[in-house]
């Protein structure tokens, strides 16, 4: 209770401008930190909170995996953001009658303090959904791993390293080794299809020259319960990654899906081995698998009985991005939603970084223009993207403009120029002129020196 006290007094006597109203933003992601970025701090105390100090360039996140790039890479640290305070700290709950909020210290578990605001973003976004599969949670980690924050992908490449440097040992039989170097990639969306691209580019280029007794014994298995892989792509796109994977020896095997993972023993191996059990009968023995099956609301936003949501558990939002309450009519006037945690009923957007975005630049104009009536925010797709490894890569264009609106068909690309439209897009994108020069840097030392293979 005194630290709560002590906290309360700190926030109510520092910096406090009372011509200033006080915008609470929730989340560093690609909502919450665009919003922070172009709302006018002249206007507006802005208060941005989130438990990692960083905005994520998710796009690039699968390079990081196998040293194509380096973590600080692709994050901006959200302390440069100018008229902005920061608090690395997670939300407890929120008090909507009271405009307050109950934030507890990352540092220090326990330690909870309370600010409260006269407008609030919750920009929160999701996390990873496998659907509370038996054993994911106990084998999260050891041998299954998820792709969504940069933690998740230094984990990953450290196991990698592992597994390949354990293979090495004389001792494991033919077997052990193919087991250990099994890669699973589960889901096949533009995110496991890029980390698949960026291991097989690994694989190709500098597993001959730093493991050259492994590489009969490596496989990749991509898992995707849908009829394709790539699924919201042009069909025409979907079917030439396809091809393209199959040819290069990746297993893909859709239509199915893990009902179970789990420990098992088997004769003639020393320890015991990660199973993954499919619904269609298989049992498949793996050394690595990478989870990317899609996103769910995180806890926070599940388990809260005030906040009106859908079937999916995210919250009902209305034109102007305002949050429903159960229990009360109408749509609450200060109290706002973006991203991957919210969605509108009548018109329903896909979990994608454009849309919270876009939702980001709407609400700040909106803000900046002193909250006066707006239009509603309509969505403007520009399109889709993916790299698939060996300077290939696949872009949709055939979708452009509103889903609910005007919509142009121009083109789709696939080979080497949507690869160097992707690499100058994404490079394009980068907030800092620190990443502007790092990126190119890396991509460069990668491709003539190779990836670094050092763990550490």
């Amino acid at each position: 209770m005194l630290n709560i006290q002590i906290y309360k007094h700190f926030f109510s006597t520092t910096n406090k401008s009372p011509e200033k109203k006080k915008l609470i933003i929730l989340g560093s992601g690609w909502g919450g930190y665009n919003l922070a970025k172009n709302t006018d701090a002249k206007k507006y105390e802005i208060t941005l909170v989130s438990p990692r100090n960083h905005f994520l360039f998710t796009p690039l996140l699968p390079s990081t995996c196998v040293g194509t790039l380096e973590p600080m890479c692709v994050q901006e640290n959200v302390r440069a953001l100018k008229g902005v305070r920061f608090l690395q700290a997670k939300t407890e709950k929120f008090d909507f009658e009271k405009k307050k909020l109950l934030l507890e210290n990352v540092y220090q578990k326990g330690e909870r303090f309370s600010i409260d605001y006269d407008k609030l973003v919750i920009a929160v976004g999701a996390e990873t959904q496998y659907f509370d599969l038996p054993g994911i949670d106990e084998n999260l980690w050891k041998s299954v791993f998820f792709l969504k924050q940069l933690s998740h992908s230094r984990k990953i490449r450290l196991k990698i390293i592992e597994q390949f440097e354990r293979a090495e040992m004389p001792h494991f039989s033919s077997e052990e080794k193919k087991a250990m170097l099994h890669f699973v990639v589960v889901g096949g969306g533009p995110n496991s299809c890029e980390f698949t691209a960026e291991f097989y580019d690994f694989l190709k280029k500098d597993m001959p020259r730093l493991y050259p007794d492994l590489k009969d014994h490596v496989k990749i298995t991509m898992v995707e319960a849908a009829e394709d892989i790539l699924g919201t792509f042009n069909q025409n796109l979907r079917k030439y990654v396809e091809k393209l994977f199959k040819k290069r020896h990746i297993n893909l095997k859709t239509e199915v899906a893990f009902e179970k993972i789990a420990e098992e023993k088997f004769d003639g191996f020393r320890e015991p081995q990660p199973v993954g059990y499919l619904n269609n009968g298989e049992k498949m023995k793996f050394g690595m698998m990478i989870w990317s099956a899609g996103v769910r609301p995180i806890k926070l936003i599940r388990d809260n009985e005030q906040l009106s949501k859908n079937k999916q558990g995210r919250i009902d939002i209305n034109g102007q991005l305002q949050v429903k309450l159960n229990g009360k009519q109408g749509f609450e006037q200060d109290v706002f939603a973006i991203g991957d945690c919210a969605t509108n009923k009548d018109k329903s957007l896909p979990q994608i970084a454009q849309v919270a975005s876009q939702q980001a630049r709407y609400l700040s104009k909106y803000f900046n223009n002193d909250c006066k009536s707006a239009n509603d925010f309509e969505f403007f797709n520009l399109g889709q993207m993916a790299f698939i490894g060996n300077k290939s890569g696949v872009i949709d264009a055939t979708s452009i403009g509103n889903p609910y609106g005007k919509k142009h068909k121009i083109t789709y690309l696939e080979g080497f120029s949507a690869f160097l439209i992707w690499r100058a897009a994404y490079w394009g994108k980068q907030v800092s002129w620190s990443n502007k020069i790092l990126i190119p840097m890396h991509w460069l030392k990668s491709s003539i020196f190779g990836r670094d293979t050092s763990s550490y």
